[in-house]
């Protein structure tokens, strides 16, 4: 069998291609430019690949759909694949990956953003940068148990987030396009009931996949249902969120803060307002990004 390797991350170099290469019925060849990649797919039968950007989606489908290709096979490693679904893979190729890989490390950055919140740690870090023992934000510390968080879209990183949460006394609600029994899920809504949920949130996680029909899925609409002391979460993609609408909604205070690991476009251009906005914790993506235990399991499945 021949695989081409387009995954374009050290870890893979450095894990899964050795395990590969022992194979004995396996030829293995390693590109990392799209021009590499035109000229080794004829003759191969597998692919191991990042999802491409939405942008380079074009002339990654032209490629798969190239009379030339003699693909089957697409294992993504990463956790989204919508520039994939960009791509339009033809259906004679089949596209898999490592589900549920990278949800443990996906859902503690949900929760290091709920405690960080909760706890008034961003606070903390600037009154040491200044050397202040400040007691002032006491009054506004707070506590995650019997608070209510709302995951949209489930899936495993809500799956992940839901056990954590639980642990820490939560109350979990989740809203789904296909709504299914979760025991660690308090209560299940359509995307329907979105504003339902919305409005009864503490904290809201936002873990679905980026479609068209979720793009711009939180807008001003739905930050108007909020509760003004509610917090944004969001690990999924920046464009399922109208970031002009959230940062709005953190201007006057329609919502208390977001912490947001995924933004439209990325990286973040220096000089965009969302940068200026108040109780916002900006992370370039990194909730995802590998540990031994990840890396291991996308070795192993």
């Amino acid at each position: 069998m021949r695989i081409v390797n387009w995954a374009r991350v050290p870890f893979v170099q450095a894990t899964m291609l050795p395990l590969l290469e022992r194979e004995p019925d396996v030829d293995l060849t390693t590109v990392k430019t799209l021009d590499e990649l035109e000229a080794a797919l004829p003759g191969a039968d597998g692919m191991i690949a990042i999802d491409c950007t939405v942008e380079l989606a074009p002339r990654v489908g032209a490629l798969l759909r190239a009379p030339t290709t003699t693909l089957r096979w697409i294992h993504v490693l990463s956790a989204g694949r919508e520039g994939f679904i960009a791509a339009d893979v033809p259906a004679s190729i089949t596209v898999t990956g490592a589900a549920g890989a990278h949800s443990p490390a996906l859902a503690e950055q949900l929760m290091a953003f709920m405690l960080a919140w909760a706890r008034k740690t961003p606070e903390f870090a600037r009154a040491t940068a200044r050397h202040e023992w400040d007691r002032s934000v006491v009054p506004a510390m707070n506590s995650l148990e019997g608070k209510t968080v709302a995951v949209v879209g489930l899936g495993f990183a809500g799956h992940e987030l839901a056990k954590r949460a639980r642990a820490f006394g939560m109350t979990v609600i989740e809203t789904t396009r296909t709504p299914k029994h979760d025991p660690l899920v308090d209560e299940i809504f359509p995307l329907g009931r979105l504003h339902d949920v919305l409005a009864r949130a503490d904290y809201i996680a936002i873990t679905i996949a980026q479609t068209p029909e979720t793009e711009n899925l939180l807008s001003a609409a739905e930050f108007a249902v909020c509760k003004p002391t509610a917090y944004l979460t969001n690990i999924a993609r920046g464009a399922i969120i109208d970031q002009t609408a959230l940062l709005d909604a953190l201007k006057t205070g329609k919502i208390a803060g977001a912490g947001i690991d995924v933004t439209e476009p990325e990286p973040l251009p220096p000089g965009d307002p969302l940068w200026d906005a108040p109780n916002l914790i900006i992370s370039p993506p990194v909730a995802g990004r590998t540990c031994p235990l990840i890396q291991k399991r996308l070795a192993e499945r």
